[in-house]
């Protein structure tokens, strides 16, 4: 594998290089994926180049401060001959799956690619890969970019790459938090972010019907494997009829880490007909490595899947593989 710093180097030579740039977000985007390819964006106009973001998925009404949000193009594919000759910026997307439907076709009509990202099980899909695992977010690496870049952090730029790197690191809560990720926010605060403003944007906008959603999550708390694991779970009609989005189940799951002894917290909603899992977890637990069961992937701390089947099955089976994973997970450490 190639050093981390020569690579930065070429991807930084190729954001230089294109006058135009498609930026594309991962499947059902949250903040870092957006903060930081809306902060890219407008550095990109700012530069004078041609710049598009696209996202395969709606984008949650709560980043709409981001700068050129309403601009993002929303849909499953992307023309590849409106992508000829531009540079491609996969952001947070640790595999082809989770970008587009036509990322494959893309990569070949762009004139070149970069995949800037944090998650250790990223598959390297781009001509250059900027993949660094210890980071908190992919922000702490878009930051570095802009820095090097050298044309400044405005201050719209800066409450998105703000945004981006505190909903991914838990407000510097979760273990990916090093002295980078406080560097990186310094960088941002002293460009304009400010966080008070930023949090009421973020998390001081729950509906009634949505505090009650998670009441009947928390209400439905199943703790087990010795008190190491815990588990709620949400069907369809109950998040529909919250008038919830999925970007409204957002921090939900971190709530149960918050019983005492519990090392992984897995919750289960349905949405759009599927059986979508969030895992949390603490040391030595590793929230990537029981969404791997399920095909999944992530960070240690945090990570999600898909699971196949009638959603009551796929409530057992996760609540089976994670016991199966505490008791293994427990003898390796005695």
């Amino acid at each position: 594998m190639r050093p981390v710093e020569a690579v930065f180097e070429e991807v930084l030579s190729k954001m230089k290089k294109y006058a135009s740039w498609s930026i594309i977000c991962h499947e059902n985007p949250d903040g870092d994926t957006l903060g930081s390819s809306f902060a890219l964006c407008s550095l990109g106009l700012r530069e004078g180049k041609k710049v598009s973001v696209l996202s395969k998925s709606m984008l949650p009404d709560v980043f709409s401060f981001f700068p050129h949000y309403g601009e993002a193009v929303v849909g499953e594919c992307a023309d590849p001959q409106k992508a000829a000759g531009s540079l491609l910026i996969v952001v947070d997307t640790s595999t082809e799956g989770r970008a587009l439907t036509n990322l494959k076709e893309l990569l070949s009509s762009c004139a070149d690619s970069v995949n800037i990202d944090h998650h250790k099980d990223n598959t390297m899909f781009a001509a250059s890969n900027l993949v660094v695992p210890g980071a908190s977010a992919a922000a702490e690496i878009v930051t570095r970019l802009m820095e090097a870049y050298g044309s400044g952090i405005t201050k719209e730029e800066a409450s998105a790459l703000y945004t981006a790197l505190t909903t991914d690191n838990g407000s510097f809560r979760f273990n990916s938090t090093s002295v980078e990720s406080h560097r990186c926010a310094q960088v941002l605060l002293a460009a304009g972010a400010d966080p008070a403003a930023i949090d009421d944007r973020i998390n001081e906008n729950m509906t009634c019907g949505i505090l009650r959603l998670w009441g009947k999550a928390l209400s439905r708390t199943e703790v087990f494997a010795d008190g190491r694991c815990a588990f709620f779970c949400l069907r369809e009609k109950e998040i529909s009829d919250a008038g919830a989005v999925p970007n409204s189940l957002d921090g939900l799951v971190n709530m149960l880490l918050r019983i005492r002894g519990v090392k992984a917290a897995l919750f289960l909603a349905e949405i759009d007909g599927r059986n979508k899992l969030s895992v949390r977890s603490r040391a030595p637990y590793s929230a990537r490595e029981i969404a791997a069961v399920f095909g999944g992937g992530g960070h240690d701390g945090a990570a999600g899947a898909r699971i196949g089947g009638d959603f009551n099955s796929a409530a057992a089976r996760v609540k089976e593989e994670a016991e199966k994973y505490a008791r293994s997970r427990d003898s390796a450490g005695k």
